[in-house]
């Protein structure tokens, strides 16, 4: 975001597009070219290097995975739903922050565009920092044996989600000074890596085999948070775009943290779930095979 700002005062804003345009696609190339589907698929790396990664994640190409997704017990498992609904929450109340962030800073702080892009970002490092650094706690806690699974995700997912909600609210009483709207905002999106370590890992606790089945549905769901969050601004402001208006957007944003975190605490948990390892079912083949075995007659 500082370069961004800075590009966009030099060069007009069509920079910004190419810049990161170009840089999508250098990534791409380099991850097309080094990044393979596992480590037995890898051609650059030694058996022992292979055995080493494969022993850490807890993968072997030898271990056979459910051939099929349980729909009905993973659709009807409260712990899924946890998930689901407060990563949509979690997620609308992202968005709304770093969508709507610079607009805020322009429209009411009257921040120039350098300015906006610098202090725009400042939250942005602030939660990589946290996400980072609350994994490491967690999952130290966590073998250790001080915290179980549950007690460690709803600990970080609280703080995670708590905090910004808090913020808003102080937000909507401060928010007329710049100096404290910049310190709420790096502050509530600092906490709100902590994300990380809770309800984000909270799919390889309870179904590993289909974690990414379950933040699929996440995600998809929870997309819909980018638009519901800039139509809401936009008819909250778009005719009155006063700090009133905006204290609006404020309130609201910090019920759907603060709800998004009581909605885990109550339902959410850390246990493996019984659905995670289906029963194998039979081939068509092979059910074929056993009804044209003829029966034996008895005597």
């Amino acid at each position: 975001m500082p370069v961004s700002g800075y590009l966009i005062s030099v060069c007009g804003w069509a920079s910004v597009f190419y810049l990161t345009g170009a840089i999508g696609l250098l990534w791409s190339l380099c991850w097309f070219t080094f990044v393979y589907e596992t480590p037995a698929t890898h051609p650059r790396i030694t058996a022992e290097e292979r055995r080493e990664i494969e022993e850490a994640i807890g993968t072997s190409t030898s271990k056979k995975r459910p051939s099929y997704v349980p729909w009905g017990e993973l659709l009807c498992s409260p712990a899924v739903w946890a998930i689901i609904i407060t990563h949509g929450l979690s997620v609308f109340g992202f968005f709304t922050v770093i969508n709507q962030l610079p607009t805020f800073m322009s429209k009411i702080l009257h921040f120039d565009i350098k300015k906006n892009g610098l202090f725009s970002s400042l939250p942005y490092l602030g939660k990589y920092v946290m996400a980072v650094a609350s994994s490491y706690l967690a999952d130290h806690l966590r073998h250790k044996g001080t915290l179980s699974t549950t007690a460690t995700r709803k600990i970080f997912t609280t703080f995670a989600l708590v905090t910004p909600g808090l913020l808003m609210i102080a937000q909507v009483f401060l928010g007329m000074d710049a100096t404290w709207s910049v310190a709420i905002f790096t502050l509530a999106l600092f906490a709100h890596g902590a994300v990380t370590a809770g309800y984000l890992g909270n799919g390889l606790d309870i179904a590993p085999n289909f974690s990414g089945t379950i933040f699929g549905m996440a995600n998809s769901l929870s997309s819909f948070g980018g638009f519901l969050s800039t139509w809401m601004v936009g008819a909250l402001t778009f005719e009155d775009p006063s700090f009133h208006q905006w204290q609006i957007v404020f309130w609201i944003l910090a019920g759907t943290y603060i709800s998004a975190a009581v909605v885990f605490v109550i339902i959410g948990t850390g246990e493996l779930q019984s659905w995670n390892n289906p029963p194998e079912r039979k081939k068509i083949s092979d059910v074929a095979q056993e009804e044209g075995v003829p029966l034996k007659n008895e005597k």
